[in-house]
């Protein structure tokens, strides 16, 4: 008799751990989705304009030099090798000129999503 409530208390404990352990996991999963929800505010029509192209573009081949200051956020302080000025940019904003100017993803924003794989 002790074995078998000893048995159902073993079995309910590990059912215990392994909801919590899920539940973590998808608590994690949901902020790992709200940390990047604010790249995706942009349709994909928005990436595939010209100008959009030639940032992504420019992303890619240009050097950077990306500090992350919370990577999970895709918060980082980010300089291009041509350009002497360092910005603070994340997954929604940039403090160049050009995002100001136009409220969209420039090379910057895009360095960050590519190297977090938001975007190939």
């Amino acid at each position: 008799m002790k074995f078998v409530f000893f048995l159902l208390f073993a079995i309910a404990l590990f059912l215990l751990v392994w909801e919590n352990k899920i539940r973590i996991y998808l608590k994690w999963e949901r902020q790992k989705k709200e940390n990047r929800r604010p790249f995706y505010r942009w349709p994909e029509s928005v990436h595939a304009e010209p100008e959009q192209a030639d940032r992504l573009r420019q992303a890619r081949e240009e050097e950077f030099c990306v500090e992350y200051r919370d990577e999970r956020k895709g918060l980082a302080r980010i300089q291009a090798a041509d350009d002497p000025a360092v910005y603070w940019c994340n997954f929604g904003m940039c403090q160049c000129s050009d995002f100001k100017k136009r409220h969209k993803p420039c090379k910057h924003i895009y360095k960050v999503v590519l190297e977090q794989g938001l975007i190939k």
